[in-house]
């Protein structure tokens, strides 16, 4: 098996730093949605 080229090794950190923010966006977003949820409730 070939070693990964440079290029290719740049494009796997940018894909992880991109996947971190997608993770961090989507979290946010899921604790949102559930203190939305939770205040509702609350809210009865």
């Amino acid at each position: 098996r070939r070693r990964p080229t440079i290029d290719e090794r740049s494009n796997e950190r940018t894909n992880e730093r991109t996947n971190e923010r997608t993770n961090e966006r989507t979290n946010e977003r899921t604790k949102e949605r559930t203190n939305e949820r939770t205040n509702e409730r609350s809210m009865e």
